[in-house]
């Protein structure tokens, strides 16, 4: 009698539920920030006084269009030197070419020794070599006057102005910040547990839903996920490019909603009740076999309020959720099937 005693005292009531297949595609939610493909401090490439400035914070401007000139009366004096240079280079060319072919007929008659006709011809290539030379100075200088004058390098926005007439100004200055306007995307960190599951991955769908009240979605593409974590998060950074036209511009917030691939897990949903916790930071749930409990390993994937999505069990299974603490396999069990915990 004493053994039955203790047989019937082994048997646990328990509530047991029937998992909830995830009816929909595993979805990712993050916010990024807004940013332009280009977004440039332009320094001038060249040192001295601003003179002129021809925009102003907010203005839009084309590719190539002037944005500040610099002082350049030396640069210029010296530019006309070598115009001078060049000029009196090509005359003393032409002199030596043409005292050549005088050469060239007199050799011809025999009337000069062909020393003196090579000495003009190595005349004529002096003349030629100094005048090459004056030549690429002059185009030297050229550049260095037109360096003088900042130009856009890109269609966009004057997001910043750092500088003022009569300020010294050096190359290693940032005088403007320029903003592009017509290629944005969204940068977004993204945990580095979804790698394997986005990396070498096309075509994955993103839903880019703005943070302000007309928030319509825009439908977009994870067009790049950098292979790199940031040390101190542990994320690492997916770009999506965003459609002319989206109302949006730098700086602003999105909300991502990043359509996962598919890993061939079969996740189902739980109440966080089912769930054992183990001192090695592993989880587990109790199924019923036979009247007996049976502890199944289990992975969380994701968490909702009072409910957690895992993965390891099917929804054909009676997990338990209740008196899990003290429960192990094999342990006999009375079980009560519970409907609905919000599944």
């Amino acid at each position: 009698m004493l053994v039955v005693s203790n047989t019937l005292a082994k048997t646990v009531d328990v509530d047991v539920t029937l998992p909830k297949a995830s009816q929909s595609q595993n979805v990712l939610v993050l916010t990024g920030t807004v940013e332009a493909e280009q977004h440039a401090q332009l320094a001038p490439l060249q040192s001295g006084v601003v003179e002129a400035l021809f925009v102003e914070a907010g203005d839009k401007v084309n590719k190539g269009q002037k944005l500040l000139t610099l002082d350049a009366k030396l640069a210029e004096l010296s530019l006309k030197q070598f115009k001078a240079s060049v000029a009196a280079a090509k005359l003393e060319k032409l002199e030596a070419e043409r005292l050549y072919q005088e050469m060239v007929s007199l050799s011809q008659k025999q009337l000069v020794a062909e020393t003196l006709k090579a000495e003009r011809q190595s005349a004529v290539e002096i003349a030629i070599a100094e005048y090459n030379r004056v030549s690429a100075l002059l185009a030297e200088q050229k550049e260095i006057v037109d360096r003088h004058t900042l130009y856009a390098p890109f269609f966009g926005v004057v997001a910043k102005r750092n500088i003022n007439l009569g300020e010294w100004v050096t190359p290693q200055m940032s005088v403007f910040t320029l903003v592009e306007q017509d290629k944005l995307r969204l940068n977004i960190a993204i945990p580095q547990e979804y790698f394997a599951q986005l990396h070498d991955k096309e075509d994955i769908s993103v839903n880019v839903v703005p943070d302000f009240v007309q928030n319509k979605a825009i439908e977009a593409k994870l067009d790049r996920l950098v292979a790199v974590a940031l040390g101190n998060s542990r994320t690492l950074t997916g770009l999506v490019n965003l459609p002319e036209g989206s109302s949006l511009v730098a700086g602003m917030s999105a909300r991502a909603e990043i359509q996962l691939p598919a890993n061939g897990q079969h996740i189902v949903w739980l109440p966080k009740t089912a769930i054992k916790q183990h001192p090695d930071g592993g989880k587990s749930v109790f199924t019923v076999d036979d009247n007996m409990a049976k502890r199944i390993l289990i992975k969380v994937v994701e968490e909702q309020g009072a409910l957690v999505a895992i993965t390891g069990v099917s929804e054909a299974q009676s997990i338990i959720i209740s008196g899990i603490e003290l429960l192990k396999t094999g342990d006999k069990v009375n079980a009560k099937l519970i409907k609905g915990q919000g599944l």
